[in-house]
Formats: C-alpha cells, sequence, structure tokens
C-alpha cells in the first residue's frame, strides 16, 4: 500500500473485534508516532500503552460522562446516541502525552506554546496511518474530561494529555465519509 492509498483509506472506527493485537504491530504503530515530525525535533510526545481492562472502564464511564454532559451543553441530538463501549472493545488505547514545557519558540509569542501539540497530533496521524497499513481499526479520540482522565491513568498534573488513540481489529469495515471539495478548503494568495 502505498501512501497516498493509506490517507484515502483510513477511517475512524468504533467497533472492534476481541481479538488481541500482536506485541509486533503495536511496536510498529508506536515506531511510527516516534518518527512523526516536531517542532525543533523535541520529540516531545509520550506514549501510555493502555491494556488493563478496569483502566478501560474507568475511561469508558468517565467519557461517557463527558458525552452525556456535551449532549446537555450543545442539545446537538447525535450526542444523545453516542456510545463509547469502543473503549473497552478495543484491546489497545495508547495516551499521547507531553509537557507543555517542551515546546518550541512559540512559547514567547503571547498566547502561543503550544506546538508541543501539534508535534503530538503528527505522531497521532502517523500511528494512524501505520495501524491502517497494518490491517488494525483506529480512532483518534479527544471527547474527554482531561484531567479526570489524566487522573484515572496516573499523569501527572503538570503532563498534558493530548489525545488518545484507540486501536484494535475492526469488528466491521468502517464505511466512506465524503470530503468537502478541495476549492472550498483552500485560498491562494496572488
Amino acid at each position: 500500500m502505498d501512501v497516498w492509498q493509506a490517507i484515502r483509506e483510513r477511517r475512524s472506527c468504533r467497533e472492534f473485534a476481541p481479538i488481541p493485537v500482536e506485541d509486533d504491530k503495536l511496536q510498529a504503530i508506536l515506531e511510527a508516532g516516534r518518527w512523526a515530525p516536531s517542532v525543533l525535533n523535541k520529540q516531545p510526545w509520550r506514549f501510555t500503552v493502555i491494556k488493563n481492562q478496569e483502566l478501560k472502564e474507568g475511561l469508558r464511564e468517565s467519557c461517557q460522562n463527558t458525552v452525556e454532559f456535551l449532549h446537555q451543553a450543545s442539545g446537538w441530538k447525535w450526542l444523545g446516541r453516542y456510545q463509547v463501549d469502543f473503549l473497552v472493545q478495543a484491546p489497545i488505547i495508547i495516551a499521547v502525552t507531553a509537557d507543555p514545557r517542551d515546546t518550541g519558540a512559540d512559547q514567547f509569542l503571547p498566547g502561543r506554546g503550544e506546538s508541543y501539540a501539534f508535534s503530538c497530533c503528527a505522531a497521532i496521524q502517523n500511528m494512524l496511518l501505520a495501524a491502517h497499513v497494518l490491517g488494525l481499526g483506529r480512532l483518534w479520540y479527544t471527547l474527554y474530561d482531561k484531567e479526570k482522565v489524566k487522573q484515572i491513568l496516573g499523569i501527572s498534573p503538570h503532563i498534558d494529555l493530548v489525545s488518545m488513540v484507540v486501536i484494535g481489529y475492526p469488528a466491521a469495515v468502517p464505511g466512506s465519509v465524503p470530503r468537502k471539495p478541495l476549492e472550498d478548503l483552500m485560498t491562494v494568495l496572488p
């Protein structure tokens, strides 16, 4: 599979089969994250691999509470049907964290200092693409109360939880999703 095929075919997966992920595939995914570009080559990301079912159940409960709160706050009807059972179905969750002090020169600009998180997002995309190439389902998951999840996972208060990546064999092949036309997304300055 070439990179263009991987980019176009990668989909989010929210239904996982009860099949363990092989250690060599997990290592390959983490290695892909490690090779992401980062601001000033800081490589700020740290990967916490969660396999423990009790921890995943705590994440599921906390994240479902967050979804319910967001449903009430936003009024978005689709959130009322959104369930996060995939957090306990998937064999692996990777918490991607970083120390905000490990950012680039943007820390000296007013209202900035988040380049560490941008770097982590590049690592996450690499991991998502690697998981896809390896035949695994994956989800970039962000609907959570950061402080509660950090507490569940024992992450230090000064560390930022940038996101979670949920990985496992898909129970079903995720369908295609529409994309906006490129001309709607770009501006060419003269």
